[in-house]
């Protein structure tokens, strides 16, 4: 069936929405903005919450009626629903009907391009990205042997030749449970295409990537710019910049997440102002970083920056540190917080220093709002400070001395004039020592209360005990002051005596999730002389790692884990 054979095709679009916190951002907006041309009705449904802001900007758009249901089977369920709703009749006043969904971010080539070139074509049902075949089930659920190629679900179009059929309409009656992501993709994403392929319906993608199948299984994912750029592909997957290290070690796609931020950032093909508050407001910050290789690498300027505070929270090695502070180039305040009683302790050394005094009832981020610079370096109790050797102490303390070029940290404050997202930067946690037993432990002395904790205290990000929030090594990070205010804020409105149990690392954690909270991104800076440190460490741990598991036959790094794993 072509549509460019007919008058006037009718087209209807089934949106799916989804957001953990019920908030429509602006690049859902823009999506649909940018489909509404191309559609004569559009069915929006959403799965689970959607805030009052959200609802009003949904049922405001023209042509638009919406549906909110519970969080239940992902995506195939919800354009169950909206079928449902319109009922087969209904339907049969359309040509043909588009599901699309949040999971993809543009328009970034020309969709009335894609449209017309597709509207030429005789086929059934079609999509605009493929996921290519592989030999095996990665779900092991699949209604097949092996994953067989797919049009992704993204973005599905079926035509009245397809959808009036009585096989497609048995497809949708019915539909199995969908508990989880893997049936989500055995019994829809993946089965749509062969199902519907076998009993003789044309279909075709948008995007031709058959050349790349030797390369990629996933192409949207691994090339996205050579797809937008080269193939007009209009979206791309917003997973792609948080999908995390292991998708990138294992799908061999370095520089796809960092290359597509990059194109995007410098080629105006969208408004990175409306992708990056959602970033920040949605995905894991561990992820982002490691997706990103988002480290900021630190090198000596030479040249004036401008002023900025210095902040020193009594505690431990509090005399070492406050002298440290005393000798940093460049500043224009000092600042020493603490409790009443600890700063009546240190009295003589403050007012030998000519800080200033803030007082403080939990920590010194409530100091923050009495602070006029823009930038603050914080010198606080350090990270390792439970460690039984002082060694490691001094080593965790000289690390975020020589990440941050003390006492001269010209390189460091400059960053945050360079990006204006930047909200936090801390040192690279170590690899030696006692220090490396801290790696991908972070979370274990952690105190239980930390969740309840960090909503009392606004933390409105998601984060997950399965990766980390960036912590500092040695306890001193340099901050944008205004990502942390309303966080101080809100450490000093907590009820008295609700926050005695968090340790120093909780409260590392805090800050991290409190900038990000603050629509601002947290970072990892080093210096090209410890990155070459972090490298030899890194690849020499690795080796022998792999030398203890044993012989690995060419297996990938997800083999190798598994294999540890089993060992535990």
């Amino acid at each position: 069936m072509k549509l460019s054979d007919l008058k006037a095709p009718k087209r209807l679009g089934i949106f799916f929405f989804f957001d953990e916190q019920g908030v429509v951002d602006d690049y859902v907006t823009t999506l649909l903005d940018g489909m509404q041309p191309h559609l004569d009705h559009v069915i929006i449904v959403v799965n689970g919450e959607l805030d009052d802001a959200g609802r009003e900007l949904f049922a405001a758009r023209p042509d638009t009626e919406l549906i909110v249901r519970p969080n239940e089977g992902f995506d195939s369920w919800a354009y169950k629903t909206a079928i449902d709703s319109i009922g087969w009749q209904g339907l049969a006043e359309y040509d043909e009907f588009v599901m699309f969904n949040f999971t993809i971010v543009g328009p970034v080539a020309d969709l009335g391009l894609m449209f017309d070139t597709m509207d030429a074509k005789d086929l059934d049902f079609w999509g605009v990205n493929v996921h290519h075949a592989a030999p095996f089930d990665p779900f092991g659920v699949l209604e097949t042997p092996t994953l067989p190629v797919h049009i992704q679900s993204h973005f599905i179009a079926v035509r009245r030749s397809m959808f009036l059929s009585e096989p497609f309409q048995d497809y949708w009656d019915d539909l199995p449970p969908i508990p989880d992501y893997s049936h989500a993709v055995a019994k829809h994403e993946a089965k749509f295409t062969w199902f519907f392929d076998r009993l003789g319906f044309t279909w075709e993608p948008y995007v031709d990537t058959t050349d790349l199948e030797p390369y990629t299984l996933y192409p949207l994912n691994t090339y996205p710019v050579q797809l937008i750029e080269e193939r007009n592909c209009p979206f791309f997957k917003r997973k792609t910049l948080f999908a995390g290290i292991p998708s990138t070690i294992e799908e061999m796609a370095g520089f796809n997440a960092t290359g597509l931020y990059e194109f995007l950032e410098t080629s105006g093909r969208f408004d990175m102002a409306q992708l990056r508050p959602h970033m920040q407001r949605s995905m894991d910050q561990y992820a982002q970083f490691s997706t990103l290789h988002d480290w900021v690498m630190l090198e000596t300027l030479g040249e004036p920056v401008r002023d900025f505070a210095v902040l020193v929270p009594v505690g431990a090695g509090f005399e070492e540190r406050l002298e440290q502070a005393r000798g940093i180039a460049g500043r224009s305040a000092l600042v020493v917080t603490g409790t009443r009683t600890r700063l009546e302790d240190v009295d003589g050394l403050v007012r030998e220093s000519g800080a200033t005094r803030i007082e403080v009832t939990s920590h010194w981020s409530e100091a923050a709002g009495r602070i006029d610079q823009e930038v603050t370096i914080v010198l606080g109790p350090d990270a390792f400070h439970q460690s039984g050797r002082l060694a490691d102490l001094v080593d965790a303390r000289a690390f975020g001395s020589e990440t941050f070029s003390l006492p001269d940290p010209s390189s460091a404050i400059a960053e945050f004039e360079r990006s204006r997202e930047l909200g936090l930067l801390v040192a690279a946690p170590l690899l030696h020592g006692e220090h490396y037993g801290e790696l991908g432990r972070e979370w274990e002395d952690t105190t239980p209360a930390f969740e309840g904790i960090a909503t009392m205290l606004g933390i409105a990000v998601p984060y997950s005990r399965r990766t980390a929030p960036l912590q500092g090594s040695g306890g001193t990070v340099v901050l944008r002051t205004a990502a942390v205010r309303a966080f101080g804020a809100a450490v000093a409105a907590a009820p008295y005596g609700s926050l005695v149990q968090l340790s120093t690392r909780d409260w590392q954690k805090l800050t991290a999730l409190a900038v990000q909270t603050a629509g601002f991104v947290p970072r990892v800076a080093v210096t090209p002389k410890l990155a070459k440190y972090l490298l030899s460490m890194t690849f020499d741990l690795l080796r022998r790692i792999n030398r203890a598991v044993g012989p690995s036959g060419g297996a990938r790094a997800s083999t190798l884990v598994a294999r540890v794993q089993s060992l535990s």
